[in-house]
């Protein structure tokens, strides 16, 4: 059975089915006001040029429907984002607003206002995160408004072309008509009618062709099939019989009514007396031409806005699986805009794949295949998309060439498939999101009748717009479930490390509670000695676990600050393996120190030195029972640390993220730790100005090498 759709989903769907802007404005405030529960939400838009007034709406609970006697000043958007209250009006009324959230609309052209949260309760940080998801879908929906208003305003000039073209009509003594695609009348043609004396019955179809005197009957014939076949302007001249019966010379011109496809879908026409001038003749040709071009105006304009409305409703009512969706949105594109579309991806690594390939004929999933294997490449390639995706700038090729194709393509093959595809237009837009390239939307003409214009680069920018927003809030749900796993197996870890030092320094404070109640004078020198050994071993790892957790806090607020002093690198490294003799015998990890060059500099002592510990714990830790060296060397400009182990090494998959946050190699049950030291190393070292590396073969060891300025 299908599943009911959710009650985000029917309010999208409103939203998208507003007739006008005023009505999107209202949905809007209800949406807002029912996401934030809210008693008041006013929806505003600043003036432009188009609305010198601006516009606004406001959504009201019921009981303030019911209160009523106020009023709400609604001011433009500030910059300042002042705060606005509630003014009573009524006597009955005296209680302040509690509260107020506003968010601003895409491009700063109004704003979403919510006032008075209900039940007594403050705005929340969820409520912000809810009106910031509705405003992301606000942009879309005023998009959709106003091309739905743009092509209202196209039709009514449509209409008011086409009566100033019947009123001339009636005025002219010009005999007018509508055909077919064929050349068949369909239509009635009044003009016609009084002029020949023939009634709808008898000059319909091709029963207009009796009223051409019989001589020149073949030869119009012959005209109208081969300019019906051709297509071009249609121009014939021929005797028409009169209603009296005599017959005048008359010259017949039609433009044809074309369809998507580029053929015929009627023939609009004109016969003029070529005794006498007609003054009216060259105004009735250009009304002709008017009318022809505002239709097919307007009709562009409908099918663009029916397109893109459809395209709003897949891609806010999919799920936040972009892959998905993404294939939705190429098969949407297939044939309606493109007889080929690809949609072209960005990784975290910044490496281009091909998500989905799309293409207007079954029986050729073949040749897809092979597109999918060439998505955009490298900065610099030939590719045609790669300037899209790397550049972030749109393409429209209206003309491809043999020359195009061969500087384009990357290979031999790719010219062949190319070649294949057959493609004689393509286009290709950038998805950008928050001021960054997430991939390209390309679309590929193959039909002869098929051209790409201004007008449809426009269209596909619209497009992409609309389906970067959807990567980006897939993106940013996938990060933040990300984080939250991250941070739950944080806690879970830090909870289980800062147990362990607890638990031996609980045990040895127990046993020296126990030796003091035995009643005994005093205690023995070495018992008491060996038991604070431990606690104050523990009580240090305690405090580092601490003091790691502290840091990360200074980093992620930005108040990591450093003071720097002259200090000789050496030294430090000198004292901080000396401090490790002891863990590192246990561990059976001789560690052997080589300086022999200049190492004094000027950095923090204090975060240098944790530098060099978090690295020689690192390197004990996974060492595998053998050999650590620490190497210094450097030059007048840098230093160069690096710390060498013959441990268990880490896979390639695994290079990228040990310098994260919480990121390891290896699993925590086994090894423990907060996975905090390396992400500290890294801060610490970037924010002196340097940098630090890692060469790992799994098996084999590992060598971090950190560059520091002097």
């Amino acid at each position: 059975m299908p599943q009911e759709p959710t009650e985000q989903e029917v309010g999208a769907r409103s939203l998208f089915a507003a007739p006008t802007l005023e009505e999107a404005l209202f949905l809007m405030a209800e949406t807002a006001r029912g996401l934030t529960r809210a008693h008041q939400a006013t929806a505003t838009l600043a003036p432009n040029a188009t609305r010198p007034h601006g516009a606004v709406a406001t959504s009201l609970s019921k009981t303030y429907q019911a209160w009523g006697g106020y009023s709400v000043p609604l001011p433009a958007p500030r910059a300042d984002k002042a705060r606005l209250r509630l003014e009573p009006c009524g006597e009955d009324y005296g209680a302040s607003s509690r509260g107020w959230l506003s968010v601003t609309l895409p491009g700063g052209v109004g704003s979403i206002q919510v006032f008075d949260p209900e039940s007594g309760r403050d705005f929340t940080e969820e409520d912000g995160v809810a009106l910031d998801s509705l405003v992301d879908l606000a942009g879309m929906v005023l998009e959709t408004v106003r091309l739905r208003e743009e092509n209202a305003a196209l039709r009514r000039k449509l209409r008011q072309s086409e009566e100033r073209f019947h009123a001339l009509v009636r005025a002219s003594r010009q005999v007018v008509w509508t055909a077919d695609a064929r050349g068949a009348i369909t239509q009635v043609s009044t003009t016609w009618g009084d002029f020949t004396g023939q009634n709808h019955e008898q000059y319909s179809g091709w029963g207009w062709m009796s009223a051409i005197h019989p001589e020149d009957q073949a030869r119009v014939a012959d005209v109208v099939r081969r300019t019906t076949r051709v297509g071009g302007l249609y121009e014939c001249e021929y005797r028409l019989r009169r209603r009296d019966g005599s017959y005048f010379p008359t010259l017949a011109r039609g433009v044809a009514v074309l369809n998507d496809d580029g053929t015929a879908r009627e023939w609009v026409g004109v016969n003029t007396d070529l005794t006498s001038a007609r003054p009216a003749e060259g105004e009735l040709e250009r009304l002709l031409r008017e009318e022809q071009a505002a239709r097919t105006l307007a009709e562009a304009a409908e099918q663009r806005a029916a397109f893109l409305s459809e395209a709003s409703r897949v891609l806010t009512s999919s799920s936040l699986d972009p892959k998905a969706t993404l294939d939705a949105l190429a098969w949407l594109t297939v044939p309606t805009m493109a007889d080929w579309c690809f949609v072209d991806l960005l990784d975290d690594a910044g490496v281009a794949h091909r998500r989905s390939v799309a293409h207007a004929e079954a029986s050729q999933e073949a040749l897809a295949r092979e597109v999918r294997g060439y998505p955009p490449g490298a900065t610099g390639s030939n590719h045609p998309t790669t300037r899209v995706v790397r550049r972030a700038e749109s393409v429209l090729v209206d003309d491809i060439s043999e020359a195009w194709l061969r500087r384009v393509s990357v290979s031999q093959r790719h010219y062949e498939v190319m070649k294949e595809v057959g493609f004689h237009c393509i286009m290709s837009v950038p998805l950008l999101a928050r001021g960054r390239s997430l991939g390209a939307l390309t679309f590929l003409a193959v039909r002869p009748s098929r051209r790409y214009t201004q007008a449809d680069l426009v269209t596909a920018q619209d497009l992409a717009r609309r389906a970067a927003l959807l990567l980006d809030n897939a993106i940013l749900y996938r990060e933040a479930r990300k984080s939250v796993l991250l941070r739950d197996e944080f806690l879970s870890i830090a909870s289980h490390e800062l147990k362990t030092p607890l638990t031996p320094l609980q045990l040895r404070l127990q046993s020296l509670r126990r030796e003091t109640q035995k009643g005994s004078p005093t205690l023995p020198t070495a018992t008491v000695s060996s038991q604070l050994d431990v606690v104050q071993r523990q009580v240090t790892k305690l405090s580092a676990l601490v003091n790691g957790l502290l840091d990360v806090s200074r980093i992620s607020s930005g108040r990591l600050t450093l003071d720097r002093e002259p200090m000789d690198l050496a030294e430090v490294a000198r004292d901080v393996i000396s401090r490790f003799s002891v863990t590192a015998n246990q561990a059976g990890c001789p560690v052997t120190l080589d300086a022999r060059d200049d190492m004094r500099g000027s950095w923090d002592r204090l975060r240098v030195d944790q530098v060099v510990t978090n690295l020689l714990t690192n390197a004990l830790k996974y060492g595998a029972g053998k050999p650590v060296h620490v190497s210094l060397s450097g030059d007048e400009a840098h230093v160069r640390i690096v710390v060498e182990d013959s441990g268990i090494g880490i896979a390639p998959e695994h290079l990228s993220r040990i310098f994260e946050r919480f990121g390891r190699a290896v699993s925590e049950r086994h090894y423990g730790g907060l996975g905090l030291g390396l992400y500290i190393t890294r801060q610490i070292v970037e924010s002196h100005g340097g940098e630090v590396h890692v060469h790992s073969t799994p098996g084999q060891g590992s060598r971090f090498e950190v560059v520091l300025p002097r």
